[in-house]
Order: C-alpha cells, then sequence, then structure tokens
C-alpha cells in the first residue's frame, strides 16, 4: 500500500533549479554550478571531491564525486547521477516561473536537461539530512560533458564507485519510470577525396566530392530504421569557393540499435554506400569508425529496477519500464558494472529553446529519491 510520500519543500528545490540554471554550463564550462552543488553537499556531511575528468577532456572541473557513509550497515551502496552540462550555452539565462512550468524567455535553453536530475537529487540529499533518515551508503556522480557523448562518465575512474546500484536522473516524463534498455552508439567520420578543377572553365576534370556524398546519402535510409534502430548523417563540410570543384568533403555520422546485428548491419550500409559512390566517380574515401558508447538492457529481476519499482509504488506512483533510443550516463555505469537504470525526470521538450520543466514534476523526482534511498535501506540482496 503506497504511504505519503516525505514532504518537499518545493520552494527550496526551485531556487536551487534556477541558481544552477542561471549558471553557463556549456560542455567542459561547469565549475559553476559544480561549485554550488559541492557547497551543499558538503554542508550536509558528503566528503565531496572532484575527479581528474577536467582535466583529461580540457574542461574547467571534474566530475562531482560525493560520498556519505550510511547508517544501516547491511544496506546495498546506491547512487544518484546527473550531470551538470547543457547543450548549449546559456548567456544571460533568468529562468521565467509561469504557473507550475519554469522556462527561458526563448532566446535560449533553460537547462532542464539536466539540472532537473541535479536539483530533486539534492533537496532529497537536505530532507535525508534534515529528518535523519536511515540509509545505507549514497555516492551521489554528478558528472561533466554528457552531452558530447558522456565524455565525463567515460573519463571517471570505475574506482571511485564505492557503491553498487544506480539510478540516473536524465529522462523525460513521466516520473516514476525506469528505462531498462539502451542502444549502442557508432560513430563515423568520413573523409571523401576527389579531384579539384575550375568551376567554370574545366569542370570536367574535376571529381566532386559533394556530389559523391549526395550520391551516397541519397541512398541510405536514415532516421527510424525500425523500432530498435536509427541512423542520421550529422556533419557535412566541403567546398572553399564556388569556383572550385570540391575535392575533400567531411562528414560525420552516426547509427545507434539496441539491438547489435541491426546495429552493424545499418552501419555497414551506409559506408559501403560512400565507397560505391566514390569509386564510380573516380574519388577514394576514408572511414575512421568508433563506438561512444555500448548497449545495455538490465534484467527484469535485478535489484536495481525492484528497488526503484517498490520505491515509486511506495509513494503512489506507477512504475513504468520502457527502453530508449538515446545514451546516458548510465551506459558507461552499466558498461563498468554497475546496474544502472535511468528514471523519467520532469525535462520536456529538451535541447530546444520552448524546453521547460514542470515543477511537480521536480517535486515528484525528489520524493521518488528519497523513497529509492528509503526502500535500498531496507532492502537484502
Amino acid at each position: 500500500m503506497a504511504s505519503e510520500p516525505r514532504p518537499v519543500n518545493r520552494e527550496r528545490l526551485v531556487q536551487t533549479f534556477i541558481d544552477l540554471a542561471r549558471q553557463n554550463t556549456p560542455p567542459r564550462e561547469e565549475k559553476a554550478a559544480a561549485d554550488i552543488a559541492f557547497k551543499i553537499l558538503q554542508d550536509l556531511g558528503f566528503e565531496c571531491a572532484y575527479d581528474d575528468a577536467g582535466v583529461k577532456v580540457g574542461g574547467n572541473v571534474g566530475n562531482l564525486i560525493a560520498f556519505k557513509k550510511g547508517t544501516v550497515e547491511t544496506a546495498p551502496g546506491i547512487f544518484f547521477s546527473a550531470h551538470f552540462d547543457t547543450v548549449e550555452p546559456t548567456p544571460g539565462l533568468e529562468p521565467i516561473i509561469d504557473g507550475d512550468v519554469i522556462r527561458s524567455d526563448g532566446k535560449t535553453i533553460v537547462g532542464a536537461d539536466d539540472k532537473c536530475g541535479v536539483a530533486p537529487i539534492i533537496e532529497a540529499m537536505r530532507i535525508l539530512d534534515e529528518q535523519n533518515i536511515p540509509h545505507g551508503d549514497i555516492q551521489l556522480l554528478l558528472t561533466i560533458c554528457e552531452e558530447i557523448g558522456l565524455v565525463g562518465a567515460k573519463a571517471m575512474d570505475p574506482a571511485d564507485i564505492k557503491t553498487r546500484y544506480g539510478f540516473v536522473l536524465d529522462a523525460g516524463p513521466p516520473v516514476g519510470s525506469f528505462i531498462y534498455q539502451a542502444p549502442t552508439q557508432e560513430i563515423f567520420d568520413v573523409r571523401i577525396h576527389g579531384v579539384a578543377a575550375h568551376a567554370g572553365a574545366q569542370p570536367e576534370d574535376g571529381v566532386s566530392s559533394i556530389i559523391v556524398a549526395a550520391r551516397a546519402i541519397a541512398k541510405m535510409k536514415l532516421g527510424r530504421i525500425d523500432h530498435e534502430t536509427t541512423a542520421n548523417v550529422g556533419i557535412i563540410q566541403s567546398g572553399t569557393a564556388t569556383n572550385i570543384i570540391p575535392s575533400e568533403a567531411y562528414l560525420k555520422c552516426e547509427a545507434r540499435s539496441r539491438n547489435r546485428g541491426k546495429l552493424v548491419k545499418q552501419r555497414d550500409a551506409m559506408i559501403a554506400a560512400f565507397k560505391e559512390e566514390a569509386a564510380a566517380a573516380g574519388a577514394t574515401v576514408d572511414v575512421d569508425l568508433y563506438e561512444a558508447y555500448s548497449g545495455y538492457e538490465l534484467k527484469m529481476d535485478d535489484p536495481t529496477l525492484v528497488i526503484g519499482q517498490k520505491a515509486a509504488e511506495s509513494i503512489g506512483l506507477e512504475p513504468l519500464l520502457r527502453v530508449t533510443g538515446g545514451g546516458a550516463d548510465a551506459n558507461i555505469f552499466n558498461a563498468n558494472g554497475f546496474p544502472t537504470t535511468v528514471l523519467g525526470c520532469g525535462m520536456t521538450n529538451i535541447h530546444r529553446h520552448d524546453e521547460f520543466v514542470k515543477i511537480t514534476d521536480m517535486v515528484k523526482s525528489a520524493e521518488l529519491v528519497l523513497a529509492i534511498t528509503e526502500t535500498a535501506a531496507a532492502w537484502q540482496d
């Protein structure tokens, strides 16, 4: 039977979000927001430290790793995670509260992705301290550079994670949903080498890298391939002047799928299209392929999912297990051996200037973090 969730200080939670959102924190520039969280958590008795991820990636701060010793020795340690960086800069952002919604003025994003994950975690930890709620070991892994390929989480030393089960607050609503499966993403850089020539005097002597690229792309199936697989050509760079047949073109492409075989098939078809069109035109092509992150699939009886669902039910939320087509720091944590799920939060229209977050969803997120903490404290592996 559900019980009433522990009361959350709504005004304080909103203020924490606004304080974080006001900080301009694109990837590699997260220090202003990280320092706010560092001080709050340190005052709550957490052992706080920045790791060396900032140095590794050329940023101004590392991942914030905070640890609080549990009061229940038999409980498994858990961690909560969210990221400080936003997908684009937000200089001069002053969030607007419009009823239950917090948004920007439309000139930038508001940074709900993922500061509406960070703020509820902080609020939950405040309540945990104020009410002396029993808990196992808790870590907070608040990361940098998530938006540019989970770079901060990749740079984190797995040995720094001292807890067992993970919960990442970094997905859209509804609150009470848990992502149990996410895709593998592969990225490939394509360089087409054609032949330059004067576009007006001697166009026949040239081999246009742009035409090769265009013909290859026209042969590809892109976007939604099936319910597990997507593909995209995201960047195209070529040419220096209109009177020159462009000899060089650079393209950055991706394919992702929750099914490894489908990923390989899609990726290979895209690469083959580039090579076939290059050969037909008398050009050459180089491809540099790498895995951005590996996918994961949690079992239905995995303690991470069971704890999360029991916690949601305990406060009257209806648990929802779902899959995703996107990556999150959970991909990295799972790959490193820490079973981790991603929680639905209040972020809506992410990566757009009409992005917003509902205050009621942030309140529910803080309540759920507390409920997970209490459920884990009573958990027996």
